[in-house]
């Protein structure tokens, strides 16, 4: 009884470790967006140049997610958090202090080939310790990190840029992720009784063929929501810039979409633990996020439409996250997150470029958002189709 109870008690402290850690990622990957002006204006690059500078951060996990996912399966995990956690410094370090473009591209690349596989290990590490009951809500904590952390970025690192240079917010991150990962060395520790699921699975191949197609449609939905909410989060800024908005303004009204996902993840996961059916969830987030990214067209009401943003978008991300812990077998859970991963990255990778493609282009502002409503569109239609395959093996 009494191991039973400090299990229950040191899983909140794992938890706590992946909160911090999950925020580490946000910090490092939505630190561009805030001060993304400040760097067009001081490197003079164009919006393409400045799309794939966000976009690289996530380019290493469309190799490196699913070899990671595996391994989180079969190897402790602790070893590979902190190789994570070493590249994240080092890329972040680059940025921060390089002093050109090609300097600032080299440490995205860097910087995500560790956050992104630190994504994978996160969930697992949450799988492995919630595994028995709660999962869907420990899950919905963990998905307020990104939220958290965005609207941080958003929040203070354009006014720290303009006060003090935008080489100031990239620091800070390097500081915070020095600590949170010596947290991580200290305190994080497999629990007890739990088994290498690697030494009973079967290679990488074989693994990605017994778990099927339905965790690659929840990868596919996953993809396009980032895809979609990348792409919001980069330009948006210039649109509101345009629009008369302040730096500090603009990301202010970035950060709104995000709080949703902060203040309603945990009851969304806690409604994902009693009744499930989480494809109905984030189909109807989708259906309403094609329609409101659609109505900037046509609508200055920017308020009112980032806070129904911020409503619908938290309908997505804790049931994306429940499923694979629900629908592979335990011995292919990290891999399966490994999936969601590597799908998001290429979501996150094309997304900024593409985007900032099209706006340079047309020059026009539209041309962003009749993209992000596509991406959101298509978020649906891909849920759809696993919800379809779901019932097909199930009858």
């Amino acid at each position: 009884m009494e191991g039973n109870n400090k299990k229950e008690t040191y899983r909140w402290t794992i938890l706590t470790i992946v909160y911090l850690s999950i925020l580490a990622f946000t910090f490092i990957f939505q630190s561009i967006p805030p001060i993304l002006p400040l760097i067009i204006s001081d490197l003079r690059i164009n919006y393409a140049q400045s799309g794939l500078l966000m976009g690289l951060f996530a380019l290493p996990g469309l190799f490196i997610s699913l070899p990671g996912g595996f391994l989180s399966d079969r190897y402790r995990i602790r070893p590979l958090g902190i190789f994570c956690f070493l590249l994240m410094l080092v890329g972040s370090l680059l940025v921060g202090l390089g002093r050109d473009l090609r300097a600032l591209w080299w440490g995205r690349f860097i910087s995500g080939m560790g956050g992104l596989t630190l994504s994978v290990l996160l969930p697992k590490m949450i799988s492995q310790w919630f595994r028995e009951r709660d999962l869907g809500f420990a899950m919905g904590i963990f998905n307020t990190g990104v939220p958290l952390g965005s609207v941080i970025c958003f929040g203070l690192f354009g006014g720290i840029g303009n006060g003090w240079g935008w080489r100031i917010p990239i620091l800070f991150t390097v500081l915070y992720t020095l600590t949170v990962s010596i947290l991580f060395i200290t305190l994080y520790r497999t629990p007890s009784l739990q088994p290498l699921e690697g030494r009973k699975s079967s290679g990488l191949y074989k693994s990605l063929k017994e778990m099927g197609w339905p965790i690659w449609w929840v990868g596919f939905s996953w993809l396009w929501f980032n895809a979609a909410f990348v792409s919001f989060a980069t330009f948006a800024p210039q649109i509101f810039l345009a629009k008369g908005f302040t730096l500090e303004q603009s990301g202010i009204l970035i950060g709104i979409p995000l709080l949703g996902s902060l203040f309603l993840s945990p009851p969304v996961g806690y409604m994902v633990d009693r009744f499930r059916h989480q494809e109905w969830v984030i189909g109807i987030g989708a259906t309403a996020l094609t329609l409101l990214a659609f109505s900037f067209h046509f609508s200055s009401s920017f308020f009112t439409l980032v806070i129904l943003m911020a409503i619908f978008s938290a309908m997505i991300p804790s049931p994306i996250y429940s499923l694979p812990p629900e629908i592979l077998k335990p011995e292919n859970v990290g891999l399966g997150f490994g999936v969601i991963s590597t799908c998001s990255s290429f979501g996150l990778f094309f997304a900024p470029s593409l985007a900032g493609k099209i706006k340079d282009l047309t020059e026009s502002d539209d041309s962003t958002l009749i993209l992000v409503s596509i991406f959101f569109f298509l978020t649906l239609f891909s849920i759809l189709l696993f919800h379809r395959l779901r019932n097909k093996n199930h009858s």
